[in-house]
């Protein structure tokens, strides 16, 4: 059986309500019919005279029993209180229908001005890890730089341009919602960043139309040329082959939109930290300071390129991206929009009539909104993707080019896929179920470890492998040079593999010893007591790497280091 949406149950209730007052309408008219019979059986000289509107609402008269008394009729004060209490009632009805349908059409009418495009690559090999991603929302937000549709007052510049023809993802997001809705993170990827194209079907941006033409894989290019050559389909693949997440939502909206939609809402605040005079667009603020900026100003604010002071490469442009759609974010999950019904709908118009998309309904945004209205605004993180700036010595140009460091940006991923915390984001504070039944006592014996400040940890190495001679002694330069204190360092009899021994009071200092050396096994031995022991056996991989930070969860990859973050919580100005 197929289940009933909001929108059937909503109208249900109307016919519902309206099917009641019906009732009681017909049935106060059957009442009325059988007075007026008793009326002219009992007194037909009277009812030929009376008024039939001023007996219409009268009470009814029951049939006298022999000898009994007669009821006394309604006043006519009685009357008007009948009839007042009825046209309310049906006013009342009325404005339910109107209120209830008048949002059922709102919905319907926005809905309507989404433009829908084949976008996404569903089922796709390169999502990673499927079954740990189920229930999780994933949105590409691309922001176009077309000009398709301007006018001259709009200020997003000339469409008929040849700087500015055709269709880029000026703005190259991911924005990453798990299936508990308790964090948000938004990762954006610089346009000026070189990667590989997967191969494409080519795409006419003045249309909007696939050609049938496939282009070949190609590497080295930039990040806003899949979008560019081959459309949201092309963009969503090579997104897809970077994260390994499961791109279930493509938005793209363009400048003109971008403006309607600020526009729409009011202004949002902005900080800036100096003076910001662009080459090509002006002076945008004079002095540093907090401003109230509008769609025009605001779309000024996130595509300067060439700011005095600033590098010429996209990483400022992008920080500053990331700090307006975190103020933007903020306020559009505010009760100051949410609940107003006026700028909701501003808001959700200038949004449809700009986007092109899939999987982008409105009654699944205001959903998925509601949902996150109590999201902290300290889970909201918005970082870059991992990259180095290659100032053109070793690629022969006087460009600055962005290139990809890909083992950090596989960790990344991976870290939002196994839902690690990210460095500045606030811990979640979810108040336990109190009718939730306790968990028995656990069992005497070892207890799960946690990763712990490694610096100063006291830990012992042996080495067990009598055909690796001065494993011991390189191991421990190793992990003294990270920040253990290595108490211990000698040889021990043969062993079949490398383990870390710990006993009771040792877990964490072991788990934390073994995200430094993942080629160990955890053994306990209740004859350690607190301390910790590296037992190098056969085969042993000699891997010795930075510990996790403090907090991480055993065995769970950590986001790598040294990350680009914008925390949602954090004033820029404080």
């Amino acid at each position: 059986m197929e289940a009933i949406s909001d929108d059937v149950k909503k109208r249900r209730e109307v016919d519902h309500t309206l099917a009641r007052f019906s009732a009681v309408h017909d049935e106060l008219a059957e009442q009325e019919r059988i007075r007026k019979e008793r009326r002219q059986k009992l007194m037909p000289w009277k009812a030929q005279e009376e008024d039939e509107d001023a007996t219409e609402y009268a009470s009814p008269v029951d049939v006298p029993d022999e000898g009994g008394p007669r009821r006394r009729g309604r006043t006519a004060k009685h009357s008007k209180i009948v009839r007042l209490i009825k046209v309310v009632s049906l006013t009342a009805a009325i404005l339910v229908f109107m209120s209830t349908g008048l949002t059922w059409g709102t919905l319907l009418y926005i809905d309507s001005k989404f433009t829908e495009i084949e976008a996404l690559n569903t089922d796709s090999a390169a999502v990673h890890q499927a079954e740990k991603q189920l229930g999780d929302e994933n949105f590409l937000i691309i922001g176009s730089d077309t000009r398709a549709g301007a006018k001259p007052e709009d200020g997003v510049g000339d469409p008929n341009s040849e700087n500015t023809q055709g269709a880029r993802s000026d703005v190259l997001m991911l924005a990453h919602i798990p299936a508990d809705r308790k964090r948000m993170v938004v990762v954006s990827v610089p346009r000026d960043l070189l990667i590989t194209r997967p191969e494409c079907e080519s795409w006419d941006p003045s249309t909007g139309e696939y050609t049938g033409t496939q282009l070949e894989r190609t590497e080295g290019v930039k990040a806003n040329e899949p979008y560019a050559v081959g459309g949201p389909k092309c963009v969503s693949k090579f997104m897809t082959e970077l994260t390994g997440l499961d791109i279930n939502h493509f938005i793209s909206v363009d400048f003109n939109g971008f403006k309607g939609m600020v526009d729409a809402i009011g202004t949002v605040e902005v900080c800036v930290q100096k003076q910001m005079d662009d080459e090509e667009l002006g002076m945008i603020f004079d002095k540093p300071g907090k401003y109230e900026i509008n769609g025009t100003k605001a779309l000024d604010y996130v595509r300067a390129r060439k700011v005095e002071g600033e590098s010429k490469t996209d990483f400022d442009r992008v920080t500053r991206q990331q700090q307006f759609l975190s103020a933007l974010l903020r306020k559009a999950l505010s009760s100051e929009i949410l609940l107003n019904p006026g700028k909701l709908n501003g808001f959700l118009n200038a949004f449809a009539a700009s986007t092109v998309g899939q999987n982008v309904g409105v009654n699944d945004m205001l959903t998925l909104a509601q949902s996150m209205q109590s999201l902290e605004a300290g889970r909201v993180s918005f970082v870059t993707v991992p990259r180095r700036t290659d100032e053109g010595e070793t690629l022969a140009t006087d460009d600055n080019l962005e290139l990809l460091r890909e083992p950090e940006t596989k960790a990344l991923f991976q870290a939002i896929i196994d839902g690690t915390p990210l460095p500045d984001e606030t811990p979640d504070t979810t108040v336990p179920d109190p009718n939730k039944a306790k968990e028995p006592a656990p069992a005497p014996g070892p207890k799960q470890g946690k990763i712990v400040d490694h610096k100063g940890l006291k830990v012992q190495v042996r080495n067990g492998d009598p055909d690796n001679g001065g494993a011991a002694r390189e191991t421990t330069e190793a992990l003294r040079e990270l920040g253990y204190d290595v108490v211990i360092s000698d040889n021990a009899p043969p062993t079949d593999k490398t383990v870390i021994k710990y006993g009771i009071g040792g877990e964490d200092a072991a788990a934390t010893l073994q995200s430094s050396v993942p080629g160990a096994t955890l053994v306990f031995d209740a004859g350690m007591g607190g301390a910790v022991l590296l037992l190098i056996g056969p085969g042993w991989d000699e891997e010795v790497r930075a510990p996790q930070p403090a907090g991480a969860e055993p065995n769970k990859p950590s986001p790598p280091p040294n990350l680009d973050i914008v925390n949602a919580a954090k004033d820029p100005c404080a």
